[in-house]
């Protein structure tokens, strides 16, 4: 036996107090005087056996009530492991899975506040003096303390979901760290782990071997895992223009077994707003899509909402972008540059055209601009190249027309630079089109039919061209090889393999030639993404122009915050990754404010944990096995059983029972002084 309060023990020496009194008898007695003493000596000798055994059992069973006390104080129980010696070295670890898939719903509400609803029983029942830890996915430096019973408490009340998402080696392998201090070594640590154990983490085997703790996993099942949610939106064009036709694209998921139809989805960007209804397969993802025409400039914000009545983080989805009022061009003209694609871009007001000589540009000629031509050049220095690779990382686009004798060296590094096919001396054999790529993007909207033949120009000359695995053909010839082709490696990065100039072929008097060069102009429009991922390790640019003296905002009607701010060359960008955007953001609409309004940003969460499938027992604790954790109790609270509280391992304490017997020893002591005559 053991004691969890031995310091109580010392009441112990407070026993000699009844028995001094038993023996002293200090009761005080009062003379009565009898003309005759001969029969009260003959009651004093019938009853003096009597009186003697009656004072002993009330000593006793008054010694067994204190005694009874004592041991109710100090809290005796029995454990075979001997290292439970005092308070000090008993730890109960907790983990509760604040993803946001703990949303769904099990047999008595949301699976986190069932989480919090065990956690607090078993903290209830421990003993007074336990400490606990409590850990989150956040993995703060908060979580790395011990607390007590009622700091516990206060834990579990402040924890709420979380858009970070963590394996179970992660949490393990975390809170393993901190059993392992110095301090926590002699201790008992019983760890207990809430979850809905998805699949969506691999598990790992190959890890090494984890401490051999007591571990509780506690698997919260959904009543069902169906889950209905917007996977993915976007523009089926990048271009925006006032009283154009975009089309939307909206990617949902169905993740049930049963076909979902009449889904309702509803639409609202600016003015526009629209509801429609999806029929969604079982266990896929559809397509589907709406057109609508922008009426005025500006910036626009966007919400596309399924109507799901399970988990809801993943229903909505964000998205921002502007319709500007024109696109920037920058013509870079070398030695044999041609006059055709000015005239083709002066065609339309829409696209604003500055012309420089290629050997006169400086690094601040590239700000501001959307896309950058090379017209007829030759020869490209070490420090073109560099603008042009600069500009490309930064989401700017870039079209190549070589001149007549192309350095090969410059040219291709710049071309391997871009990750487009490399070129070699000219060649006239097979030169003809045979070919254009009409299922690329690139010529979607450009012909109203899929023509079956058509009336392709030809070509005297052009490079010969390696192999390139980035690169997509768009107009091939007869010889196999691509005479015009790009890349997304960055912005979009354009090459014509040929020279426009007219000892090389008439191609830039046909109509494809006015066709690439418009197209890739309204293609190129540089504009920040449509959203973004709240904690991504990714970075968001900027391409307003920004006052250095003021902070950039992210903000709303409830939130300002100051993320991150850095630049690459000559372009801001914002970073939305670390703990702290992630703890200040949520997915919602937001204003860029520099001292004003330059922007918007559209943040949503990673929707990786929209699929609920989960983890079995068996996988679960043969995972933990493998981790060479032996000593494993699996609970699980399903889909249709009522709240159970786990039961952890723990010394059974004997000090009810002894509350028990001080009770029964009280009573008799009464009942021998009121009844024993």
């Amino acid at each position: 036996m053991k004691f969890l309060y031995p310091e109580f023990l010392w009441a112990f020496t407070l026993l000699v107090v009844p028995i001094i009194i038993h023996l002293f008898n200090f009761k005080r007695y009062k003379t009565l005087y009898f003309s005759s003493l001969t029969f009260v000596k003959h009651v004093d000798q019938k009853t003096k056996s009597t009186q003697t055994l009656k004072h002993l059992l009330i000593l006793a069973s008054r010694l067994l009530a204190f005694i009874f006390l004592v041991l109710a104080f100090a809290q005796p129980y029995f454990s075979s492991d001997e290292k439970v010696t005092s308070p000090d070295n008993q730890i109960i670890a907790f983990y509760l899975d604040n993803s946001f898939s703990m949303q769904a719903r099990g047999a008595e509400g949301e699976l986190l506040s069932e989480a919090r609803e065990n956690a607090r029983s078993i903290i209830k029942k421990s003993p007074l003096d336990t400490r606990f830890f409590i850990g989150t996915n956040d993995f703060k430096g908060s979580e790395e303390r011990l607390l007590s019973r009622i700091e516990a408490f206060e834990k579990l009340d402040a924890i709420d979901y979380s858009p970070i998402t963590r394996s179970i080696d992660e949490v393990v392998e975390w809170q393993n760290d901190l059993f392992m201090q110095e301090e926590l070594k002699k201790s008992t640590i019983q760890y207990v782990l809430f979850s809905d154990f998805q699949r969506i983490h691999p598990l790992s085997v190959s890890k090494e071997k984890l401490k051999n703790l007591a571990l509780y996993p506690v698997h919260l099942r959904p009543e069902n895992e169906n889950n209905l949610f917007i996977d993915s939106v976007w523009f089926t064009s990048p271009i925006h223009k006032i009283n154009t036709n975009n089309e939307l694209n909206i990617r949902v998921g169905n993740n049930s077994s049963t076909t979902v139809e009449n889904s309702e989805v509803q639409i609202q960007i600016g003015e526009y707003k629209k509801t429609i209804f999806v029929e969604l397969p079982a266990n896929q993802k559809t397509i589907t899509s709406v057109s609508f025409a922008d009426k005025t400039k500006g910036i626009k914000k966007g919400r596309i909402h399924i109507v799901d009545d399970h988990v809801w983080f993943d229903d909505t989805h964000y998205i921002s972008y502007e319709v500007k009022q024109n696109t920037s061009v920058f013509l870079l003209n070398g030695e044999d540059a041609v006059d055709n694609i000015e005239t083709v871009l002066g065609l339309d007001d829409y696209y604003i055209v500055n012309t420089k000589a290629i050997t006169q540009i400086t690094k601040d000629d590239f700000n501001g601009k959307d896309i950058v031509f090379i017209n007829g050049a030759n020869q490209l220095s070490t420090g073109i190249s560099r603008y042009l690779t600069d500009f490309s990382e930064t989401g700017g686009s870039i079209v190549l027309f070589p001149g007549t004798a192309p350095v090969i060296g410059d040219w291709n590094r710049l071309l391997s630079a871009l990750q487009l096919a490399t070129i070699s001396d000219p060649i006239s054999a097979g030169t003809k089109i045979s070919k254009l790529n009409f299922d690329d993007p690139f010529f979607k909207g450009v012909f109203e039919t899929k023509p079956d033949r058509l009336n392709l120009p030809s070509v005297s000359t052009v490079y010969h061209t390696a192999a390139s695995s980035t690169a997509v053909p768009l107009i091939e010839l007869q010889n196999g090889s691509s005479m015009f082709s790009y890349n997304t490696v960055g912005g979009n990065n354009f090459v014509f393999y040929g020279s426009l100039d007219s000892r090389f072929g008439n191609f830039t008097k046909d109509a494809l030639f006015s066709t690439i060069i418009l197209r890739t102009s309204e293609l190129s429009q540089r504009s920040s993404p449509l959203s973004m991922v709240i904690g991504d390790e990714s970075r968001y640019p900027i391409y307003a122009e920004i006052n250095d003296d003021s902070p950039i905002h992210i903000k709303n009607e409830s939130v300002d915050f100051i993320p991150p701010f850095f630049q690459i060359s000559g372009t801001n960008y914002l970073s939305l990754s670390g703990v702290a955007t992630t703890e200040a953001l949520q997915a919602e609409n937001y204003d860029l404010f520099n001292g004003e309004v330059i922007g918007a940003i559209s943040l949503n969460y990673n929707g990786k944990e929209s699929l609920l499938a989960t983890y079995d027992e068996s996988e679960i604790t043969e995972h933990f096995k493998s981790r060479g954790i032996e000593n494993i109790a699996y609970t699980e609270i399903g889909k249709s059983s009522q709240l159970s509280v786990v039961d952890i391992n723990k010394p059974f304490s004997y000090w009810k029972i002894c509350i028990i017997f001080t009770l029964i020893f009280v009573a008799i002591e009464m009942l021998l002084i009121r009844f024993l005559k």
